[in-house]
């Protein structure tokens, strides 16, 4: 297949289930490096008669850099798009089955954030990836003193990676705070920790900032922001209230975005 050959061909060593439409497939490319907070392509040999050889789309490690130079395999959070024309593919793949990779790429990655007392991470489902990623390297915690994590979903089953996130709360203790949101589902008693309602409403009222202990403003905190288009729109606006911008190289500011649609 001349067509594909700057594709790696890699395989799935393991899959796992969280919601309904939403998985993670374990993918064995121990030639594929990455930078924490990077995404690349996966991809599947398109259907005859297609205009391209391969149909493709990004998706960011879960998995931080240093697993796979211990021999593990890189990790991909994937929303199933029922009308999508690879994600149902990708969701049935199974253990043994190839999977095509590409080269990583992108500037969402702890050397782009300016330097701030507290880095605060908003995601929307699936976003939540590189977060996961980032999390899990020494860079990210030398350079900030404090982490917040806020992760909204529709339903408490898609509090995805509930292991790594406790295993991050034991090792930086209270250097990190996790504030996972959920919109679309009546929170039972046992749930404790967990907010309901959206992020964006929890800005406007400060109810991240009094759980966290942490003010949210410009002359301290950098704000890293992944998901659903519409949250991280909503999210900026409700920033530049605060007199918070889109950090750019030539134009310093305190927001850095990855759009993860």
């Amino acid at each position: 297949m001349p067509e594909i050959l700057h594709w790696k061909k890699a395989r799935v060593v393991g899959r796992f289930l969280w919601a309904e439409r939403l998985f993670s497939l374990r993918i064995e490319a121990p030639e594929v490096s990455f930078t924490a907070g990077q995404f690349v392509s996966l991809a599947l040999p398109a259907p005859a008669g297609s205009v391209e050889p391969m149909l493709s789309r990004p998706y960011s490690f879960v998995n931080a850099p240093s697993s796979v130079q211990g021999g593990e395999s890189h990790e991909f959070l994937i929303a199933e798009l029922p009308q999508g024309t690879l994600s149902p593919r990708l969701a049935k793949l199974r253990e043994g089955d190839a999977v095509w990779i590409g080269s990583a790429y992108g500037f969402f990655v702890c050397d782009e954030v300016p330097a701030a007392d507290s880095l605060w991470m908003m995601a929307t489902g699936a976003g939540i990836a590189p977060f996961l990623s980032l999390l899990r390297t020494d860079a990210l915690w030398q350079k900030f003193p404090r982490v917040v994590l806020a992760h909204g979903v529709r339903q408490a089953r898609e509090l995805v990676y509930p292991e790594v996130i406790a295993a991050v709360q034991r090792e930086r203790g209270e250097r990190f705070f996790y504030a996972p949101f959920v919109s679309r589902e009546v929170l039972r008693p046992e749930q404790r920790g967990i907010f309901s309602g959206r992020i964006t409403t929890a800005l406007v009222d400060k109810q991240i900032e009094k759980a966290a202990g942490l003010a949210l403003d410009k002359e301290t905190a950098q704000v890293m922001l992944c998901g659903n288009p519409a949250m991280v729109e909503e999210v900026q606006r409700l920033l530049a209230e605060r007199g918070m911008r889109r950090h750019r190289m030539r134009v310093p500011g305190q927001i850095t975005v990855e759009a993860y649609w």
